[in-house]
């Protein structure tokens, strides 16, 4: 990363942040493609998904994750959990 001035000469700035660009551009720059999608798919964070209802004086927080290996669908998942209570 540089910076220039109004007429296009590079100007001498570093901070420590451009040094950690200038790193972090140099390692990925290594990488093959499919190890670059890996290191970007590690620091992604992906947020779960949040269910909140309220009733009464009573607050039901639900928070879901799923199993990427799993045979069994969603629909199977809360078909089974409601037909405990029906």
């Amino acid at each position: 990363m540089f910076y220039t001035d109004d007429n296009d000469n590079i100007l001498n700035i570093r901070t420590e942040l451009t040094d950690a660009f200038d790193k972090l551009y140099d390692e990925l720059d290594k990488m093959t493609p499919e190890e670059r999608i890996a290191w970007y798919a590690r620091g992604m964070y992906i947020k779960p998904l949040k269910y909140t209802q309220k009733i009464d004086n009573t607050t039901y927080i639900i928070r879901t994750t799923f199993n990427e290996n799993s045979t069994s669908t969603i629909y199977d998942t809360v078909e089974r959990i409601t037909s405990k209570y029906i």
